[in-house]
């Protein structure tokens, strides 16, 4: 069997505050009526361990952190992990060495060779991550086929309705019948039988198209091969030579492009200077105008009028003002200064303005001389891109196809060229196929008969504590098979014939019983063969749905409640007894040694009601 699995508690922080729940004892039930919270209850048991799911119940996104304290072998582990954020990393630490760091694992892995909490969790239990094609078996797998049986499938689904892919593996590995090393002998001889039936193919394929003509004589077509191998390195030869000249041209063409991209930067250059000398002499055109007003004012006769009243000034005495009367010796030769002083400046500006005239002159020549060397560049250059730079191309292009498309058929005719002696060299392929294939098939019928003896033995007895665990639930019940390659079974109860899973009744007794009772016969095996791996823990969700019934549905709930807790007695591998977590809708009728009973109803809610956990 493999390492004991017992979960000791489970915490969950809400509000800051911490509370618990014990798992006390060796056999839980977890007894309320429908919709009380038991499967919510039984579903966060494991939460903490990482395992994927789809919904999460409001119950458990309330709480802040979801602790699981588990033993595992003997070793105590604490898995931590959000309420709110299902994706979040699980934190798990292991108690017995407080030495060692906290391991914050994710519940997917996002990169290649990262370890999941639920990978972690696999591997202390020793279950291999078994893989068979697109099948690859996780924690989830092995929770959902031989670890729990959940509300909603036990009584309608075989083994919680897992995959038949994924259930298979999982009980091969459960088992101990996965075979890694057959796997791969499987994979090698059907890779070199699909090889062998490729080539016989390819093979019956040509003669075929042989016996009807479509191939052409080898003789011509050898001729034709080496026609066309001197016609393509002719036409090579020709494509080389027009590339050249095609180099050759596109050099010119540079350069004429140069030449027009210089020509077109000069005459940029001068036509800003032109620019620049225009805007130079308009400004000295508006000074000299000023200049000349302010002269033409000094040269008018004298104010012979009030500026106030406007009435004629009287005369007044030489050297007087003429307005004011005030004496004013130098008024004239003041006025007279100014004249002189604007005249020179007028004379100044006039000579600035002629200067500039001629230089806007020559910025002028000298922007219609560069306009006309650059269209003269821009012409070059677009006649010269016509002819000869696009007759070359041309040429070249044209030869390059040509190059091609004798090219194509050179490796065409040398294909079939090939073919001449296709026959032969395809007999040999055929041949060491075939050799192959039956190195594979021999390697693989080996591996498998061995196998097969195995996997007899052990569903055979499998098979044997099967039909013990169903009478234990219903004496009625004579034979029961377990098939050794996809695990389903056939029962058969007094005055009826045999009856497969889905041939029972719909949703009733049978199927719960055979789910549980397939269940515990695991884990009856696992006792008495060491390489049957399967987890002790045991998690069945309401298998009890007729405790509170009477006549043959009580009887049979009652011997269930019986099958469940004797599996408990026994211990595992490790000296750890195998622990059992259940829940029924009805109280159990009497008490049991070492059972425990958790109520969950309006009163004490499971979450609602735990007790604080004391620090």
């Amino acid at each position: 069997m493999g390492p004991s699995f017992v979960i000791e508690r489970l915490e969950f922080k809400r509000n800051g505050i911490w509370y618990v729940r014990w798992l006390k004892g060796l056999v839980t039930f977890l007894v309320g009526h429908s919709k009380s919270g038991k499967s919510t209850a039984i579903e966060t048991l494991l939460y903490p361990l990482g395992l994927k799911t789809t919904r999460v119940m409001p119950e458990v996104r309330s709480c802040e952190q979801i602790r699981l304290v588990f033993r595992v072998a003997g070793t105590r582990w604490q898995a931590t992990r959000s309420g709110a954020d299902p994706k979040a990393r699980v934190l798990l630490k292991n108690l017995d060495r407080p030495e060692e760091l906290e391991k914050a694992l994710p519940v997917s892995s996002s990169k290649a060779g990262e370890t999941t909490a639920g990978a972690f969790v696999q591997n202390l239990l020793g279950l291999p991550a078994a893989v068979r094609g697109t099948t690859r078996l996780t924690l989830d797998s092995f929770y959902n086929t031989v670890m729990a049986l959940r509300q909603k499938t036990i009584a309608s689904e075989f083994l919680g309705g897992v995959p038949d892919a994924s259930r298979v593996l999982a009980m091969e590995v459960i088992l101990g019948l996965w075979n890694e090393g057959l796997a791969g002998l499987e994979k090698n001889a059907s890779e070199a039988e699909t090889q062998h039936r490729a080539a016989r193919t390819a093979l019956a394929q040509f003669k075929k198209l042989r016996d009807s003509g479509a191939l052409t004589d080898p003789d011509a077509t050898r001729a034709e091969y080496e026609q066309k191998v001197r016609e393509h390195k002719a036409a090579s030869e020709q494509w080389q030579n027009a590339a050249g000249v095609l180099t050759e041209a596109v050099g010119e063409l540079g350069r004429l492009a140069a030449l027009y991209k210089a020509a077109e930067q000069h005459r940029r250059k001068v036509s800003r200077q032109a620019d620049a000398a225009r805007a130079r002499l308009s400004s000295a055109k508006a000074d000299l105008a000023r200049a000349e007003g302010v002269r033409d004012a000094l040269l008018l006769p004298l104010q012979k009028e009030c500026t106030e009243c406007e009435q004629r000034l009287p005369e007044r005495a030489p050297g007087h003002c003429s307005q004011c009367d005030q004496p004013h010796p130098e008024g004239e030769n003041r006025r007279a200064r100014q004249l002189a002083a604007a005249t020179v400046k007028v004379d100044r500006l006039q000579l600035k303005v002629r200067e500039l005239e001629l230089a806007v002159a020559a910025a002028t020549e000298m922007t219609e001389a560069g306009e006309t060397a650059a269209a003269q560049t821009l012409t070059d250059r677009d006649a010269f891109e016509k002819q000869p730079l696009g007759p070359a191309r041309s040429a070249a292009q044209q030869a390059e196809k040509e190059a091609f498309g004798l090219s194509r058929d050179v490796a065409q005719l040398k294909r079939q060229t090939e073919n001449a002696d296709y026959i032969q060299a395809q007999e040999r392929v055929i041949k060491e196929a075939r050799e192959r294939m039956e190195a594979a098939q021999a390697a693989r019928d080996t591996a498998q008969t061995a196998d097969e003896v195995r996997r007899k033995e052990v569903t055979s007895r499998l098979s044997e504590f099967f039909l013990a665990r169903l009478r234990q639930i219903n004496p009625a019940v004579e034979t029961a098979h377990i098939d050794p390659h996809d695990f389903t079974t056939l029962v058969k109860e007094r005055n009826e014939a045999n009856k497969t899973f889905d041939d029972s009744s719909v949703a009733g007794s049978p199927k719960v019983a055979t789910n549980v009772a397939l269940l515990l016969a695991l884990r009856d095996l696992g006792r008495v063969d060491a390489a049957v791996r399967v987890p002790p823990l045991l998690i069945i969700d309401s298998p009890l749905a007729g405790l509170g019934a009477t006549g043959l549905d009580h009887d049979t709930s009652l011997r269930l409640i019986d099958t469940l807790i004797s599996i408990a007695n026994g211990p595992s591998a490790d000296g750890y007894a195998c622990q059992v977590v259940a829940a029924t809708n009805d109280p159990l009728p009497r008490p049991y040694p070492g059972v425990r009973e958790i109520p969950i109803n309006e009163t004490d809610r499971f979450f609602d009601h735990a007790p604080a956990l004391e620090s």
